[in-house]
């Protein structure tokens, strides 16, 4: 099932847009991992987490779509060899999702 993208914060798209734009922008396909890129990628992270705030009224399938495109995020990283940004990037998530929703993050460890 596909959510509509209005269950999405705006800050979050607005920081995936420029996180992208920012990376496709500096050439990350030279494998070029610059402080900006991860700390751009941990305030991605940091945010995504927010969005699963123990005291935020969600569903099941709208917890399943945020961690499945957490992973799959991720997992582009890593395959176009940016292990450095994908490690900040999920390294934050589990760290916020830790403070904001410990009973998930103990679920997922």
């Amino acid at each position: 099932m596909i959510l509509p993208y209005h269950h999405i914060s705006a800050k979050t798209l607005l920081i995936a847009g420029i996180l992208s734009l920012y990376m496709a922008s500096i050439g990350c396909s030279d494998n070029r991992e610059t402080k900006e890129n991860i700390d751009g990628a941990s305030r991605m992270g940091h945010e995504r987490a927010l969005e699963l705030k123990a005291t935020t009224t969600l569903d099941t399938l709208r917890i399943e779509s945020i961690l499945i495109d957490v992973r799959e995020r991720e997992h582009r990283l890593r395959a176009k060899g940016h292990d450095r940004i994908a490690d900040a990037y999920i390294k934050a998530f589990l760290s916020t999702l830790d403070s904001v929703n410990p009973s998930l993050a103990a679920e997922l460890r």
